[in-house]
């Protein structure tokens, strides 16, 4: 599949189902952020390090992006952080015919409709197809819901409803997420009945809400990304091309999936040739993983590093993740970056 490919079936059956059926791959332009989601898998917040794309890298990662033949953003971190880059990168892929099929925010800039016209016209005017808004009540306890109702709404005057992506819900249930996390009782329904991936800071700050198991009990919750949750007994779906939900290039040219496994730079080879070698076989960590899980890794890191296997865990990405933070110590190049173990 193409860019033109995939634009035109964005014009045909819009961004959200587009994204569905290619599967997306991102720049994650910065891994700093406006916010501090407890949820958050990449353990993205404002006082990481003050690394940003630059527009030359923005475009070329763009380009190579869109030979995977996937639906293509920007995200971050919080790329409109850094909006004179980002509106910079747009403009320089745009003339190079690269332009990313949508832009991710957290919607914290909109602080009112003048910024939101003026940031999305512009996003149109070159190329950006749609916009994916975040809404929940993770992100909800720092963004007022105003402004995510803001940009939905202008969003959709610009790009069209059908390029929209982001939460449907009426704006009394947007309003009220910002209640669920200062209740206890409500943020522990809500962990419970949606529990996140346990990676990154929602490792450390969700998972006392859910049950714990041991690590070898066959009743530990697996979790992913559509590639290799239910009963999968590994996790070859979430590396394996034709399933992978998402690609990523961040701002050190590192390519990983949902995250913090190095499956290769960019300077050394393309996503689209990774995908076409086989992403579940960049390294021996990846292969443990494809093989045999998150206790797979364990084993390894037990066998050759003397990790310490956890007592309890509330999911297979808890263990997976505590793991790789130990083998970290030994391999900054795979587990990586700092950021997303910070």
């Amino acid at each position: 599949m193409t860019k033109q490919y995939v634009d035109r079936l964005i014009d045909e059956v819009g961004l959200p189902q587009a994204a569905r059926q290619c599967r997306v791959a991102a720049i994650l332009f910065t891994y700093r952020c406006s916010i501090q989601c407890r949820h958050c898998l990449f353990s993205c917040a404002g006082d990481r390090p003050d690394v940003a794309m630059t527009p030359r890298q923005c475009a070329d990662g763009l380009a190579m992006l869109h030979e995977t033949g996937r639906a293509i953003h920007i995200a971050g971190g919080e790329a409109m952080l850094y909006w004179d880059a980002l509106a910079a990168s747009v403009r320089l892929a745009d003339e190079e015919g690269h332009a990313p099929h949508f832009i991710e925010t957290n919607c914290s800039f909109a602080v009112d409709d003048e910024i939101v016209h003026e940031r999305f016209d512009f996003l149109a005017a070159h190329g950006v197809k749609g916009l994916l808004a975040s809404a929940d009540p993770f992100h909800q306890e720092f963004v007022p819901a105003d402004r995510f109702l803001r940009v939905r709404r202008i969003a959709k005057e610009i790009f069209g409803a059908q390029n929209f992506y982001g939460s449907g819900r009426d704006d009394a249930e947007i309003e009220a997420l910002q209640q669920v996390t200062g209740d206890e009782v409500r943020l522990r329904d809500h962990v419970r009945t949606h529990p996140p991936n346990l990676v990154g800071t929602a490792q450390q700050r969700l998972s006392r809400y859910l049950d714990g198991f041991t690590p070898y009990d066959s009743g530990v919750p697996r979790k992913g990304w559509g590639g290799g949750s239910g009963q999968d007994a590994n996790c070859a779906r979430e590396f394996a091309a034709d399933t992978m939900w998402e690609l990523h290039i961040d701002p050190y040219d590192n390519i990983q999936t949902n995250c913090g496994m190095v499956l290769g730079k960019t300077t050394e080879i393309s996503p689209a040739s990774l995908l076409a070698e086989g992403p579940d076989r960049a390294n021996r960590f990846v292969k443990a993983v494809c093989e045999g899980g998150a206790v797979g890794l364990a084993e390894l890191a037990r066998r050759d590093y003397g990790f310490t296997m956890p007592e309890q865990v509330s999911q297979s990405c808890e263990l997976c993740y505590l793991t790789r933070r130990f083998l970290r110590q030994r391999h900054p190049d795979v587990f990586g970056p700092a950021e997303v173990y910070a």
